[in-house]
């Protein structure tokens, strides 16, 4: 009898929902019985404001003095305050908790507020009044969802402008080794990036809530699914680096080490705001040198580098090098590509999270108990 009622509703309500209650009083309906993760979620955000505010405002004077010295001119006129302030800058950066807090502000969001979105309706067993009300069960998740992705999205937007286009700001300035927005942390953690996240992690929450149907089990695979996710990208993004990335014989680096670089371009070191991949060598014919062989060819260079440290020295280290049919190569990132690569890895979440809430909706509607 649950089945068959249940089957006539459905049918009753794709025939005559989009007659009987309007999107607008079924948004309005969303927004009181998740007001409370509305407001949880608020107030995480202000939190998060104060806490970017405040740290900005800790690292301002040394900031202002840096630039009254004249440090990012050629020839400071303070060289104790340009060395004290760098130094300062190049610790661990102040900045590492908010960026973890960032990180962590869309895996909170999958799993306190997509985990139980549906999982503590079917737990409690009040989906069976909620989904025969006259609205269809698919109508209710979509507005729902629709109603919480319009209230998340301008908040981690806002968030993610506040940490990577103001507060980094000076770190990237005095060092951009720690400021720079290739690194990972703060990769993730951009203007676009967070929004993307914070809707791929409501999505998947969302998915494994209808899936498990208990609010603590959800909350807890959410947490381990998401997480997961989030500390790989944050392992393995120099590896989405390598995607697309320009080899060059013309840049040489200190050291002139070769095998996986992963580091950001500073002063004389490849070109501005470019991220290094890779290094290596090649011999005669334009063969890859092998690990050992390629070892031997770096320390030499590098005795010859270490002579005088004069710009001669690099000179005579080419030479040797064309003498002997070495060419050091090194594969990087340009500037210009980095929105290309957030855009590569967001359109991948948008799209995850589409079959997310694909599958919701199609196991909701499958749904017969």
């Amino acid at each position: 009898m649950t089945t068959v009622a249940s089957s006539s509703v459905e049918l009753r309500d794709h025939s005559r929902s989009g007659q009987r209650v309007s999107w607008l009083r079924l948004l309005r309906v969303a927004l009181i019985q998740h007001r409370a993760a509305l407001i949880s979620t608020f107030v995480a955000f202000v939190t998060l404001v104060i806490a970017i505010v405040a740290g900005r405002d800790a690292v301002s004077a040394s900031y202002a003095s840096y630039l009254a010295a004249g440090c990012t001119l050629a020839h400071p006129t303070d060289l104790s305050v340009c060395a004290n302030t760098a130094n300062q800058y190049a610790d661990i950066p102040s900045f590492t908790p908010l960026v973890t807090a960032l990180r962590l502000f869309p895996l909170a969001i999958g799993a306190f507020v997509g985990a139980p979105l549906v999982a503590r309706e079917m737990e409690s067993g009040t989906y069976r009044f909620a989904w025969t009300q006259g609205v269809g069960r698919t109508r209710l998740v979509l507005v729902t969802l629709a109603m919480l992705t319009l209230f998340v999205t301008p908040v981690a937007v806002v968030l993610g402008f506040l940490l990577g286009g103001w507060y980094i700001h000076p770190y990237a300035v005095i060092n951009i080794a720690v400021g720079s927005h290739w690194r990972s942390e703060l990769f993730t953690t951009t203007w676009w990036m967070m929004p993307v996240w914070t809707l791929f992690a409501l999505a998947v929450g969302t998915l494994i809530g209808v899936v498990v149907k208990r609010t603590v089990a959800a909350i807890a695979a959410t947490m381990v699914i998401v997480g997961g996710v989030l500390l790989a990208v944050g392992v393995y993004l120099t590896r989405i680096f390598d995607f697309g990335a320009v080899a060059s014989s013309r840049i040489f680096l200190n050291g002139m080490n070769s095998g996986p670089l992963g580091v950001v371009a500073s002063h004389g070191q490849g070109p501005a705001g470019s991220w290094l991949s890779r290094a290596w060598y090649t011999g005669r014919g334009g063969h890859l040198l092998g690990i050992k062989a390629a070892k031997r060819v770096g320390l030499h260079v590098d005795s010859l580098l270490e002579s005088t440290g004069g710009s001669s020295d690099l000179n005579v280290a080419k030479r040797w090098m064309a003498l002997h049919h070495y060419t050091y190569w090194v594969s990087y990132q340009p500037a210009d590509h980095f929105w290309i690569l957030q855009a590569m890895v967001g359109l991948v979440l948008l799209a995850i999270a589409s079959l997310c809430v694909f599958g919701t909706v199609r196991i909701i509607q499958h749904n017969r108990s």
